[in-house]
């Protein structure tokens, strides 16, 4: 996305908040895993989300006054040791056309300019009450942050001046995206739609889920997308009836379904898709009952969205179908038998994060995007069907953003027959 969509976000923002504020984010560090070696960086999505900056220790601040709105952005120096050994980090020109922000100084001037703007002798344009930081919370006696680190100190220094957690904030405004937010997904769930097309030509059994699963990789390694957007679930069998499968160390068996829940990431903006096909390219009996209802809900839900609708609206209207659904297919006869086959919820918001922070008092909105992901559960009968869509919501009806994905099961088992490398051989 250009600067020009950081710029406006940052306007939304600055509309959010108070007068004489001085909000401070963190791009966030590299976490050592173990020895010299670290996990590969991921910065904090709030931070990105203002300025589009990819790259650790920055620092950015947003200041509120009455006079006006300053912005300032904070940049690790690049010295020519750490050009030889690890690259060299954004310069201060860069930076500026990334973020457009066009206060850009580095970041050994953070102490001074923050004196500066809690200190109204200095700094005569503002008096700063509150300082904001985003002071996410989890439920982890472990869990840290660098805005919570900052906090500490900062309470120290300047026992004065109120803090207040802007969190809320920034996530209102990340729940309901922007155009060019949305052709990002959009083009993250084009790749994934190719990703999941060469599971299906390259679908047999006897291999190992994690072996098919490669082919997924793969796609997304040649096709220049370097993430996928979480652990991909690989589930063939009774895998498929546990929610979170993740070992994908399993021989996929002759005439099984398999469960893909997976999903490409293109510039930090992740697709979330599930689906779930025949191992032989072909449905047995049971599995084309099992899979058409899961997909009559789909379909459904999706049909269902709209602005004004709660989570709680869709999460009943939802589970109304499935238990229709499940009494169809003779599994339950009591309606409160539904946990037995099925104990998720139908859904939620995705964006920078595959589960992205929504408040979940606040009905559908247009412009929010959202996964749709139904599923039957029968361990006994080893069958796990789940069919997840990420769908936008707007006034004129829901668009499913991922609806060239093939679900319909004709369409499956053309697909396959077609395309599948074994099936052809046969």
């Amino acid at each position: 996305m250009n600067k020009e969509v950081y710029k406006q976000i940052r306007e939304d923002y600055f509309k959010k908040i108070e007068n004489d504020s001085l909000t401070i984010l963190f791009s966030g560090k590299a976490v050592q895993s173990s020895g010299d070696q670290s996990h590969g960086f991921s910065v904090n999505r709030n931070f990105y989300y203002l300025t589009g900056i990819n790259q650790d220790n920055v620092i950015l601040a947003l200041l509120k006054a009455e006079t006006g709105n300053r912005e300032y952005l904070f940049i690790q120096e690049t010295t020519e040791l750490m050009a030889k050994w690890d690259g060299r980090k954004l310069s201060i020109e860069e930076a500026k056309e990334i973020s457009g922000i066009d206060n850009v100084v580095y970041l050994d001037k953070f102490e001074n300019y923050l004196f500066s703007f809690l200190n109204s002798m200095r700094f005569s344009e503002s008096q700063v009450k509150t300082v904001l930081l985003d002071l996410e919370r989890r439920n982890d006696p472990n869990y840290h942050s660098l805005a919570l680190d900052f906090l500490a100190d900062f309470s120290k220094k300047y026992p004065e001046i109120k803090i207040a957690n802007t969190y809320n904030n920034i996530i209102s405004l990340r729940t309901v995206k922007k155009e060019a937010e949305i052709k990002k997904i959009q083009e993250a769930i084009d790749v994934t739609k190719g990703g999941i097309e060469a599971l299906m030509i390259n679908a047999r059994s006897g291999i190992y889920e994690y072996q098919l699963e490669s082919f997924f990789d793969q796609y997304l390694r040649y096709n220049g997308q370097r993430r996928n957007s979480f652990k991909t679930i690989a589930g063939s069998g009774v895998n498929a009836t546990i929610l979170h499968y993740s070992k994908n160390n399993t021989i996929i068996g002759e005439g099984e379904l398999i469960l893909f829940d997976l999903g490409a990431e293109v510039d930090y903006y992740i697709a979330d898709i599930t689906r779930t096909f025949p191992i032989s390219g072909k449905f047995s009996k049971r599995q084309k009952e099992v899979y058409q209802a899961v997909l009559n809900v789909n379909k459904k839900c999706i049909e269902y969205l709209k602005p004004g609708i709660t989570w709680k609206e869709l999460n009943l209207y939802a589970n109304k179908l499935i238990i229709e659904e499940l009494k169809g297919l003779c599994l339950i006869k009591e309606d409160h038998e539904l946990v037995k086959y099925y104990w998720h919820s139908i859904g939620h918001s995705i964006g920078l994060d595959t589960h992205d922070p929504s408040l979940y008092n606040v009905p559908l909105q247009e412009g929010m995007v959202i996964t749709i992901e139904p599923g039957i559960y029968i361990e006994d009968e080893k069958i796990g069907v789940r069919i997840e869509d990420n769908v936008l919501i707007t006034k004129e009806g829901p668009v499913n953003l991922s609806k060239d994905i093939v679900k319909e099961v004709k369409d499956i088992e053309a697909f396959m027959k077609k395309n599948n490398k074994y099936q052809k051989a046969k």
